[in-house]
């Protein structure tokens, strides 16, 4: 299966039902502008404020790293989102062989999520500028620096791909959705079904997300 060409299959479809099959052209069916740009860089900044680089407070806590793999996902979606908005859904699959770092760089990381903040936001600035080709590089970079590789990639990006489909199906935007499920948030849930069962499919994993939900 190649991973990268099914994640970005899943990211169109989310984002069809999310804000209209328009959204390609730069806007939600409400009408809203879309920035994919802009959520880079928001992004990679909450990124970076999951390690500890304040000199001021804090000296001796450690990184959090689980964060900042998360914060790394969403980069994912809305870099995927530029993607197929741009036109080029097929360009990211000369990484489908990328090998992860054998140690994780935390300050490296930190270089290379400003960089992504400097090259996004310059061109959210300048639109006749075309970062997605050196955005790619620089994700996939991160993510190396992170020893993660194409397979967690994937398994992490289904789990919150599926959620956020599964929120949006159930009332997210209208405030219905129940998002603590029991004592805890739905993504810690939806996480540790896929953890229990890492060969689901996208849909057994939503067929079970329906389970837990009608248990709470």
């Amino acid at each position: 299966m190649n991973q990268i060409k099914q994640m970005f299959e899943l990211q169109q479809k989310l984002n069809d039902a999310t804000n209209g099959e328009i959204w390609t052209e730069g806007a939600t069916k409400e009408g809203r502008q879309i920035s994919w740009l802009r959520c880079i860089y928001m992004e990679a900044a909450e990124a970076i404020d999951s390690f500890n680089w304040k000199h001021w407070k804090n000296l001796d806590a450690e990184h959090d790293l689980d964060n900042a793999k998360v914060e790394l996902v969403d980069i994912w979606h809305f870099l995927m989102s530029e993607a197929i908005h741009y036109g080029d859904a097929g360009f990211a699959q000369i990484y489908n062989d990328m090998a992860p770092e054998r140690e994780t760089d935390p300050e490296k990381l930190i270089e290379i999520l400003e960089k992504m903040i400097a090259v996004s936001a310059s061109a959210n600035v300048d639109k006749s500028q075309n970062s997605l080709y050196q955005l790619f590089a620089l994700f996939f970079q991160a993510i190396a620096h992170m020893q993660m590789g194409i397979p967690e990639l994937y398994k992490r990006y289904l789990v919150k791909n599926q959620l956020n489909t599964f929120r949006q199906e159930h009332g997210y935007k209208d405030g219905s959705y129940v998002k603590i499920w029991g004592a805890v948030e739905d993504n810690v849930v939806a996480f540790k079904i896929m953890d229990d069962s890492p060969e689901l499919t996208p849909e057994q994993l939503y067929e079970k997300l329906e389970v837990a939900y009608k248990a709470i």
